[in-house]
């Protein structure tokens, strides 16, 4: 086998810059006992040009708050609807809590065929032309738990249009 000594863009090869302007957002979503099962906090309302490249969640323990989903939905001003409920992450024990350096990965369930993807294409459509132009990135309690807790969520994205 031989050495691979090389490149791996072309950009680099020719010192160009490469890389995009990042854009980054924080959210704290209040969760009371009260909050009922299949409950949808609206976290951030992202162009569908952004790219996630890292989303953080840190949060104190929250009883039985066991399953957890991160997504794409439609902005709350155009119906709501879900896109893709757990694109992101899908169904994250909480319950034990998160602690700053041992955070939550948001982005633990995203495929390797989604890595770099827009926000309209994560939403699962096929031609941009079709998307609306912003969408809401919501966590979805799937087992809400039985305890108030604030949850805290760090994204950074990649802005490519």
């Amino acid at each position: 086998m031989a050495v691979v000594n090389a490149y791996v863009s072309t950009d680099t090869q020719n010192v160009k810059q490469s890389g995009a302007e990042l854009v980054s957002m924080v959210a704290i979503a209040s969760v009371a006992a009260a909050d009922s099962d299949g409950s949808i906090y609206r976290l951030f309302k992202v162009n569908k040009n952004l790219v996630p490249v890292s989303i953080e969640i840190n949060c104190p323990a929250i009883a039985n708050s066991t399953s957890w989903d991160l997504g794409v939905y439609k902005m709350l001003e155009l119906g709501g609807a879900v896109k893709d409920a757990n694109i992101l992450m899908a169904a994250k024990n909480l319950s034990g809590g998160k602690a700053i350096g041992s955070e939550q990965n948001g982005m633990a369930d995203l495929t390797v065929a989604n890595i770099g993807k827009q926000i309209w294409e994560l939403a699962g459509l096929t031609d941009e032309n079709d998307a609306d132009n912003n969408y809401d990135l919501a966590l979805t309690a799937n087992t809400v738990g039985s305890a108030d807790g604030k949850i805290y969520v760090r994204a950074i994205f990649a802005k490519t249009a």
